[in-house]
């Protein structure tokens, strides 16, 4: 029974769930039970995926007596990748938690403010796969922004594309629901009604423009209308960018594939055809 420790920010949440709801019946996910999983499993009970909530302490032992895959899933909190040295020792300290527990470890992160810059090597000493979230190229993303593109270097374009000066300002489906409590939480505003301030502060940052990505996932119902929301209040022009989840997808199963070597479940072999 292969178990693979994936620790993930909430701004993972649809990616994570469309993973899932292509698994097959060998796949069984575990939820650490935490203050940050609620909307999580609102989307996993309505496209009916199944799963159990455990804490820490009541993980299962490792053993081989089955072919099931096992998946133990924890959520950190909204907002870590402001204060880079707190987000390092979060996942850090989560990682070393589980040490002997798991044959594998992802962290659906990226640098972060090159906080992460050197998780892998750092963990090298685990004797087991511990990775981050990386393109087909072998770049580390930047965040869960350059994360929704299909590699670092649509990121990179989608930046640099805007020639006059001024700024995109990107929202997820994730980024989008949350928009108020992000800013407040990274500080760009202490008041999530104070639409006032936060026009001065995006004024000056230099944003004119909110990129809406679309990645293809549809778990947030109010994206499309969030975004337009968004739009009219800061006066800002919509530009939409084609998204993907490759990276995210891509990065599962290869770490998959590094656990149970001979794995190949039907979904995957469908979606691949």
């Amino acid at each position: 029974m292969p178990m693979l420790y994936l620790i993930s920010c909430r701004m993972f949440e649809d990616e994570l769930v469309h993973i899932f709801e292509r698994e097959d019946d060998n796949t069984r996910l575990m939820l650490i039970e935490n203050e940050n999983i609620q909307s999580f499993e609102k989307k996993l009970d309505e496209v009916s995926i199944d799963y159990e909530k455990i804490s820490v302490a009541k993980l299962p032992p490792k053993s081989g007596q089955t072919d099931e895959f096992v998946v133990v899933l924890n959520i950190l909190e909204f907002a870590l990748g402001a204060n880079p040295s707190r987000l390092k020792n979060k996942v850090y300290e989560t990682i070393e938690e589980a040490d002997g527990l798991f044959d594998g470890i992802l962290v659906f992160y990226g640098l972060c403010g090159n906080a992460l810059i050197s998780l892998e090597l750092d963990f090298e000493c685990m004797g087991i796969p511990v990775r981050i979230l990386k393109d087909a190229h072998g770049n580390v993303v930047d965040d869960c922004i350059c994360a929704s593109f299909e590699d670092k270097n649509a990121y990179i374009e989608a930046i640099m594309g805007d020639r006059n000066g001024k700024g995109t300002y990107f929202l997820t489906p994730m980024q989008a629901a949350n928009w108020r409590k992000m800013l407040v939480l990274t500080k760009v505003a202490s008041d999530p009604d104070n639409i006032k301030m936060m026009k001065r502060v995006f004024d000056y940052s230099g944003y004119n423009k909110v990129g809406k990505i679309d990645t293809g996932l549809c778990y947030e119902k109010k994206f499309d209308k969030t975004v337009d929301e968004f739009a009219s209040i800061f006066d800002f022009k919509k530009v939409i960018f084609s998204g993907s989840t490759k990276i995210t997808d891509d990065c599962y199963q290869s770490i998959k594939r590094e656990l149970v070597p001979a794995s190949s479940t039907k979904k995957e072999n469908q979606n691949d055809n």
